[in-house]
């Protein structure tokens, strides 16, 4: 079960900083929100002003959702990760419709392009967001030149926390990172957090939904950004 905060750590998080190394307890339940921009070329450019531009990461330790609402609300987008089975469910909405992926173990997350062969290199670098401390890792790709860098902390309490995305070779939850669907590149950086004491992640499944394959919901999806 989900170990509860204390009013008085709370307290003490927000007055001397959870990037404190010394800290006798990591956060294990919470949320953080993330502002989301974009890369892409200028065929598709007016587009991202229809595309979800923020990002909200509901946790604890068994497992963490994710929501993305796009095109004026007209889709909405939710992925829940179970940590410990390595397993990923998404549910798309759109008007009038519902849509289900449940993923295998280790599948990775549906409508996000897999990178198999990302390389990372991780550094000594590390920064603050939001008072947790952040290590840098560079990444980089064979015969290519695009490189980029991404952050993580290690102050979040959770095993396996990317083990349906890209990311699965990092340790830590990701607080700045890319992540590339369809045509376009999206930047997330986590802008605000929330240090809650009790985190249930539910997908609320409705009765009329439909259970797609993953190459089904993300051809589905595809035609919402054509």
């Amino acid at each position: 079960m989900i170990r509860t905060l204390t009013g008085g750590l709370i307290c003490l998080m927000i007055i001397s900083g959870c990037s404190k190394k010394d800290r006798e307890s990591k956060t294990n339940s919470g949320r953080i929100d993330y502002r989301i921009t974009y890369k892409t070329d200028s065929a598709h450019r007016k587009l991202v002003d229809l595309l979800p531009h923020r990002m909200k990461l509901v946790f604890n330790q068994d497992s963490a959702i994710n929501v993305m609402e796009g095109f004026m609300g007209m889709y909405k987008l939710n992925s829940i990760t179970h940590f410990r089975t390595k397993k990923c469910t998404t549910l798309l909405k759109v008007p009038k419709y519902s849509f289900i992926f449940i993923g295998k173990r280790g599948e990775p997350m549906c409508c996000f392009e897999p990178v198999d062969n990302m390389i990372i290199n991780r550094t000594d670098e590390t920064k603050e967001i939001l008072g947790f401390n952040c290590r840098k890792a560079d990444i980089s790709f064979p015969d290519s030149d695009y490189t980029y860098s991404i952050y993580y902390t290690n102050d979040i309490d959770i095993r396996n926390p990317n083990s349906t995305n890209p990311y699965k070779k990092i340790e830590g939850v990701l607080m700045e990172f890319e992540l590339n669907m369809y045509y376009f590149k999206l930047h997330f950086i986590a802008d605000k957090f929330y240090p809650v004491s009790k985190s249930y992640n539910r997908l609320n499944i409705p009765k009329d939904y439909k259970e797609l394959t993953r190459d089904q919901m993300c051809r589905l999806l595809g035609r919402y950004l054509e």
